[in-house]
């Protein structure tokens, strides 16, 4: 960042694209010049993110590999090469999706259904199960308004808030709500987790720590309903699951007595018990509770990242679901495909990725597959992806360079708004789809 100095002329508040929080109590004061000279208010996570500005694994302009090397080209003769690779694929493949806004998702799913693709965001390998079962069931949930001024008790389960979402603690824990206006002093953090995580090292003395066995979140899920059912709870003497009998009296004493709880899950949950649904459960539990206790009521919050739930909400509105979703003949059909199904059984002759890096993320046996067909890459940034593309298009950072709608990780919706101009007049994720369009069109 620039030095600040007497040229300071304005100080803009934002919304911060960092995480899934999309915090909006942040400040920028900016230079005569537009340059930034210094920021309030952010996270490591945020502070990071603005930092991209200036990275130097930007990417400024659109590349092409010829004779296996990607060289720098006109976006013009970039999009021609992108029409070609669509024009020439039968089952292409879309991907990514939440580190962007909501209209650049709706541009994907226009542009998936004009090329008869199959789209997925990251949320199929993430969150993903945590909407299937909402849709089936339903489930209780609540607002970080509501977390900051009526929670009493939160539980982290197998989730690392304090570097996954570092703001979450400060705004609901350490805050006064309004009808908690002693703050921390009668807020109670209690983390699920077999490993003393981040978010341990802000536990205080009337916190608790349960550190049950790996893999072992049904059979404690299961335990916990069959307590709060009983009138009278009877731990095993010797604890159960790798928690002593202590540790598991005060968690119960919290679920049944506290007057507004919050259970707030991670991918600890999602990836905990391969055979058995532990979101399921736990959506179980809070019902239980809720039906049975005359004090106590609890709601969930999935800890999803960035902007997941837009393409979740985006989904569900146009088209009446949320994954496997794939056309044919420009029409919606029925799948019972996912990303890794679609990859695992090379049912996909090539790939756009957009605002992700699936090359890193995803286990080598199915980035490996993916390198082996065109793959045109969408991204500011220079990552494992766009340098074994075919085709990279450069864009502007979404929240920073480039306004839109997101959804925060409660399903509220917010707006992201622009602070300062991209570099080389590049496009935002929205504009690159809608030309890749209209390229197709003419």
């Amino acid at each position: 960042m620039t030095q600040r100095t007497k040229n300071q002329e304005r100080i803009q508040r934002f919304v911060c694209p960092g995480c899934s929080l999309y915090c909006d109590d942040n400040q920028i004061v900016f230079s005569k010049n537009n340059e930034i000279l210094e920021t309030y208010g952010l996270c490591l996570k945020g502070y990071k993110k603005i930092n991209e500005i200036n990275s130097k694994n930007r990417i400024k302009n659109p590349l092409i590999r010829k004779n296996g090397v990607l060289k720098e080209v006109s976006l013009d003769e970039a999009l021609n090469k992108v029409n070609e690779i669509i024009n020439s694929s039968q089952k292409p493949l879309l991907y990514g999706f939440i580190n962007t806004t909501c209209e650049a998702q709706i541009n994907g799913i226009r542009l998936a259904k004009k090329i008869n693709g199959f789209i997925e965001s990251n949320a199929s390998i993430c969150h993903g199960q945590t909407y299937l079962n909402v849709i089936e069931s339903g489930f209780n949930s609540t607002t970080l308004n509501e977390c900051i001024n009526k929670a009493d008790v939160f539980i982290f389960w197998g989730s690392n808030a304090a570097e996954s979402h570092p703001k979450f603690l400060t705004k609901t824990i350490f805050s006064r709500g309004k009808f908690r206006i002693t703050g921390r002093e009668i807020k109670t953090l209690i983390l699920v987790d077999p490993r003393k995580t981040a978010t341990y090292g802000v536990a205080g003395v009337r916190d608790l720590y349960i550190p049950l066995k790996p893999g072992k979140d049904l059979e404690l899920i299961q335990f916990l309903k069959d307590m709060i059912l009983k009138e009278k709870s009877e731990v095993p003497a010797d604890g159960f699951v790798g928690v002593d009998k202590q540790d598991l009296n005060r968690l119960i004493l919290n679920l049944k007595g506290s007057e507004n709880g919050i259970i707030l899950f991670g991918q600890g949950v999602i990836n905990s018990n391969p055979n058995g649904n532990v979101i399921k459960a736990l959506i179980e539990l809070v019902d239980l509770i809720n039906e049975t206790s005359k004090r106590s009521r609890f709601s969930i919050i999935p800890m999803t990242g960035h902007n997941m739930n837009g393409f979740i909400q985006v989904s569900l509105s146009l088209l009446g679901k949320m994954g496997q979703i794939e056309f044919s003949d420009n029409q919606l059909i029925e799948s019972n495909k996912d990303l890794i199904s679609k990859i695992k059984d090379d049912e996909f002759d090539m790939s756009i990725i957009v605002a992700s890096d699936p090359i890193s993320n995803l286990p080598i046996t199915l980035s490996s597959k993916l390198t082996r067909k065109p793959i045109i890459a969408i991204d500011c940034f220079i990552t494992p992806t766009t340098k074994l593309a075919d085709v990279i298009l450069p864009v502007a950072i979404s929240g920073i360079e480039t306004d839109g709608l997101v959804y925060r990780m409660d399903n509220i919706p917010m707006n992201l708004q622009k602070i300062i101009d991209p570099p080389a007049n590049l496009p935002s994720d929205e504009q690159i789809l809608l030309k890749i369009i209209q390229k197709m069109e003419e």
